[in-house]
């Protein structure tokens, strides 16, 4: 019995809401409560009418072919049950533009729907089945089929006029001028946008200096983007990656923190999670360097002139022990010593350089590096030590002080050229000297004036085109470099030496198609300004 009811579209023994029970008014007069929803309220699939199984997405279905909705992926007993928003007074299948499932007055058909008090059996999906022409255009069943196109088709729940929840697929329409023949494919259906939940519950251990990564993971539809919430902030040194979650860099601050991380997806509410901890210092390489009042200072009896060791009375308590002895001014390791049964120890001192030294002994392995004792020393100079001494050395830097700009050619000759056609000539060398005591730098320009002839005919100076370069076989220095147009060249603080910077352009002469015969002459003329 079930089967055959969901065939012939009746969905449930309730009450069938009639076309009447809905008002669908003009755009000009909708009701202010409509309010468009995004995306279906629930993932639609598409089944059989004949057994049940689910319709594969891409499926080419005909337009008076008869499938079910289904919010199950597969019900093969057709108990699936659409559940009805509370408050619900009528229920609908449509056509509509995608995007517009909400917007009764886009809709392009609709088609009346059973309601029962428990939920909605799996309505009848076939598009020719929305016999009441919509207000969207195109208008009615036949009128898409005949347009083709995306559209939704899909149920909606109302109170009134305001639309209270829409489950749809998305369609894809083939038209055909005979309805009948029109051809029609879903996409798949998609779960509902679930809102993001951070999971991770505490940063890892930071230490300054230490390279620091942590990927931050949430729950939710992605993508997910996230971010330092207003008036917290990681560790100095770390970053936040919006798009991954990644939290990295190098600390650089020791301390505690506390900050607010905010996972968002574009669907409420967004999640946050707060995280404190401690940045810690960076452990010790070595000790620091005992002086003055500091703890288990000894005496260390000055080595004679060649010694290649001094003895550090480290005393009783470190009798029979190996320690890790240290030189300063560098923290040098000099490598383990053992104490004797009195606590002396000797220390090899041949790597270290004549002068003033602090020698301290520490336990091997310590991460704290306490000092178990400590003296200072004098290393004299021994045969064949390395030693220095210093020589001042002055030199005075002179320039030839010169400034000066050299147009090798006076005069260049275009020789005949014909409307509407081109010459191309050289500029030749041009010379710029600059070793100014003070170097500022320089810029190279040229300007053209118009081209006139006996009879003050005028050709505009933009008949000339200016392409400037270095001159042939000459090897650029280094902070001086040839322009485009007008700007010939330009140099940063740099000596061209006596030699000077040698440049060249190529001059080509554009004749105007309408121009009048005759000899025209104008004038180019160079700048070297400094800056």
């Amino acid at each position: 019995m079930k089967l055959s009811l969901a065939k012939r579209g009746i969905l449930g023994l309730g009450a069938v809401v009639t076309a009447a029970a809905l008002s669908i008014v003009p755009a000009a007069t909708a009701s202010a409560a409509i309010v468009p929803t995004v995306g279906s309220a629930h993932p639609v699939y598409l089944l059989s009418d004949l057994d049940g199984t689910q319709i594969p997405a891409g499926t080419v279905l005909g337009w008076n072919d008869s499938a079910l909705f289904s919010p199950d992926p597969s019900d093969e007993d057709y108990n699936s049950v659409f559940t009805v928003p509370e408050n619900t007074g009528q229920v609908r299948k449509f056509l509509s533009p995608r995007g517009q499932e909400a917007n009764v007055n886009a809709w392009n058909a609709y088609g009346p729907l059973g309601l029962t008090p428990s939920g909605i059996l799996l309505p009848n999906a076939m598009p020719s089945g929305n016999t009441s022409a919509g207000l969207g255009s195109p208008s009615g069943s036949s009128a898409v089929a005949q347009a083709g196109g995306d559209y939704s088709l899909g149920i909606a729940f109302f109170n009134g006029n305001q639309v209270l929840e829409v489950d749809f697929v998305y369609i894809t329409v083939t038209a055909n001028a005979k309805p009948e023949l029109a051809t029609w494919t879903f996409a798949t259906p998609t779960a509902p946008a679930t809102a993001p939940s951070i999971t991770t519950t505490a940063l890892n251990a930071a230490t300054v200096g230490t390279a620091f990564s942590q990927t931050l993971a949430a729950t939710g539809t992605a993508p997910i983007t996230w971010s330092v919430k207003s008036g917290t902030a990681l560790p100095a040194g770390l970053a936040l990656d919006a798009s991954t979650g990644v939290v990295s860099g190098t600390p650089t601050t020791a301390g505690a923190y506390s900050v607010t991380i905010v996972a968002s997806n574009g669907t409420a509410p967004d999640a946050e999670a707060t995280f404190s901890g401690t940045v810690a210092a960076p452990a010790p390489t070595a000790p620091t360097k005992p002086a003055g009042s500091d703890a288990h200072n000894v005496t260390i009896a000055a080595p004679a002139k060649g010694d290649t060791t001094v003895t550090v009375p480290a005393g009783i308590a470190n009798a029979n022990k190996t320690l890790t002895a240290w030189a300063w001014s560098d923290p040098t390791n000099l490598g383990t010593v053992t104490t004797d049964a009195d606590g002396n120890a000797v220390v090899d001192i041949t790597s270290l350089p004549a002068g003033d030294h602090t020698v301290a002994l520490t336990l091997p392995g310590d991460g704290t590096f306490a000092v178990q004792a400590w003296g200072t020393f004098t290393k004299v100079s021994a045969a064949g030590d390395t030693l220095t001494d210093s020589v001042d050395l002055t030199a005075a830097v002179t320039a030839s002080d010169l400034w000066s700009l050299n147009a090798e050619a006076t005069k260049v000759d275009f020789g005949n050229v014909a409307r509407n056609a081109s010459v191309t000539k050289k500029l030749g060398k041009v010379t710029v000297v600059d070793d100014r005591n003070v170097l500022k730098g320089w810029n190279l320009t040229a300007a053209v004036s118009d081209f006139t002839n006996a009879t003050n005919d005028v050709i505009p100076s933009s008949a000339l085109t200016v392409v400037p370069g270095f001159y042939a076989g000459y090897t650029p220095l280094a902070g001086i470099t040839t322009g485009t147009g007008s700007q010939l060249a330009t140099s940063s603080a740099v000596s061209t030496l006596t030699s000077g910077a040698l440049f060249d352009a190529d001059l080509t002469f554009q004749a105007p198609k309408d121009a009048q015969t005759g000899d025209y002459k104008s004038t180019l003329t160079i700048t070297l300004a400094s800056k």
